[in-house]
């Protein structure tokens, strides 16, 4: 992608030192309108249609992941700058951002998962309409990093069958307890083993992914009708995302990535 900034003649280039940003894809993007004044002159009506249940966490929970009754203006963003097309790297992002903060003099609002949308000086939304939801729980697996891998992941070597179901089978401990304890660093502990052993998890750490999967409990709601905002915005930024909305250039979803959702955009005279 190609990211390109034009300027009025007497305006600074607050983007001239991230202009021409290449990626691995052809598309031009100008977005030299992020860099006029605000203007909400234009009303439209935002409408959302679940096509799937929804969990629209908005911050890194710890045990439970509850979900929001409506999506957070940082969803919406995020589900319109996927319809734009605005797939910009966090590196990009971040320059792009910090530029923006100096040029409104504001800081830009944060999602509870780091995400910052380059839309907010440009797009606000006002009223909305809630439709009645069905709660329920389910589980998600959650992909972590740690120590916890043996238990927590079913894909390992192959060389580490025989092994492995002998731990399952009780016949011998797998942990990092010390060798005076008994657990055992020896690499040939693999393939020779007898019933009682212990061994240390380093012995089998490489032949593991270094992730393991923990089935975490989850909100979901399903709404039963359809989500609808009064956004204001600039006539270009209204054209833009209606556009967008008709044609997305990605599947548009809220909150994980499985909540698919269909949108339709307004203009309100």
């Amino acid at each position: 992608m190609v990211i390109k900034f034009m300027t009025e003649q007497n305006q600074p280039n607050l983007f001239e030192d991230v202009s021409g940003i290449e990626t691995s894809s052809e598309t031009k993007l100008n977005l030299d309108f992020l860099l006029q004044p605000s203007d909400f002159s234009v009303r439209a009506k935002l409408t959302i249609d679940a096509l799937a249940p929804l969990s629209m966490v908005a911050s890194l929970p710890g045990k439970y992941y509850r979900s929001q009754p409506e999506p957070t203006p940082q969803m919406l963003y995020g589900m319109i700058e996927n319809a734009l097309g605005w797939h910009i790297s966090v590196k990009e992002r971040k320059d792009l951002s910090n530029k923006l903060k100096r040029k409104f003099e504001t800081e830009l609002e944060k999602s509870g998962v780091g995400f910052i949308s380059l839309l907010q000086f440009h797009l606000r939304f006002g009223t909305s309409y809630l439709p009645p939801l069905l709660h329920f729980d389910d589980y998600w697996t959650q992909h972590l990093r740690g120590g916890g891998f043996i238990g927590g992941s079913r894909n390992y070597d192959n060389r580490l069958i025989p092994l492995m179901n002998a731990q399952r089978g009780g016949q011998i401990n797998i942990g990092d307890q010390s060798e005076e304890k008994g657990f055992s660093k020896d690499p040939n502990k693999i393939n020779d083993f007898k019933d009682g052993d212990g061994v240390h998890v380093n012995v089998v750490r490489d032949l593991f992914p270094q992730y393991y999967s923990s089935p975490t409990p989850r909100e979901y709601v399903l709404p039963k009708g359809k989500y609808k905002f009064v956004v204001e915005t600039s006539n270009v930024l209204a054209e833009m995302v209606g556009k967008a909305v008709e044609n997305p250039a990605a599947p548009l979803y809220l909150g994980s990535n499985d909540g698919w959702v269909e949108a339709d955009w307004e203009i309100l005279v």
